[in-house]
């Protein structure tokens, strides 16, 4: 037989129920909202990283070009600096080959002996030696060069190759000869870090005049 008492018991019972129900509801709620702040800082700290890594392929990439861009500079400046020696060494060789006084042809021979090697100096004796030289000092001929361009068809660290065209006028006791746009072929090597040459041909020039001097007269040539 149920009482009083029981049956306010069980209305006791049945009120708490819902209160009993409510406790684990409000914290899934604050489960969820923990989860979706972990969740961010997570996104946040990948973010972070990947930032920090795209700054610092950036600052490899710049400084992998910068060193590139230094080599590649050192390269031309060696290379124009090679250029530059042989340039200078065949405009030195043209205007001696071609610059001579009478009064002093050892002179001329002594110059061009510190700038060439090999057989280049018995050709030269046999071309300006000799027969060539007694005309020379008969005719009381100077004749002074002037390099007018050096053409480099190719250079390395030991040989090199040019075209020099050279201007000159030469200046005798019956005559006044001049000659335009010489162009001498000169094959260079590098001796004891010494640019030398070591074979010239001339290969002609574009125009020759020839005044006498007792009559104002001009020849072609």
């Amino acid at each position: 037989m149920t009482t009083k008492q029981d049956l306010a018991a069980e209305e006791a019972t049945e009120a708490e129920t819902p209160a009993a129900t409510d406790g684990p509801a409000l914290d899934a709620g604050a489960v969820g909202a923990e989860r979706g702040r972990l969740g961010r800082a997570r996104i946040m700290v990948v973010m972070a990283a990947l930032l920090v890594a795209a700054l610092a392929a950036t600052a490899a990439l710049q400084w992998i070009s910068a060193s590139q861009a230094r080599d590649s500079l050192a390269r031309l400046e060696s290379e124009r600096a090679l250029r530059l020696e042989v340039s200078g060494a065949a405009s030195s060789f043209g205007k001696a080959l071609l610059s001579y006084d009478y009064q002093d042809l050892q002179a001329t021979r002594a110059t061009l002996t510190a700038q060439a090697t090999g057989d280049f100096l018995a050709t030269y004796d046999e071309a300006f030696g000799g027969a060539m030289a007694q005309v020379i000092v008969k005719l009381k001929a100077v004749s002074q060069a002037n390099v007018r361009e050096v053409y480099l068809s190719d250079v390395d660290e030991a040989t090199a190759h040019a075209i020099v065209v050279v201007d000159q006028q030469v200046n005798t006791s019956e005559a006044i000869r001049s000659v335009k746009d010489s162009h001498l072929k000169i094959s260079l090597v590098k001796e004891k870090g010494v640019w030398k040459v070591h074979d010239v041909s001339v290969l002609g020039a574009a125009k020759e005049d020839q005044y006498k001097l007792d009559s104002g007269s001009k020849k072609k040539d």
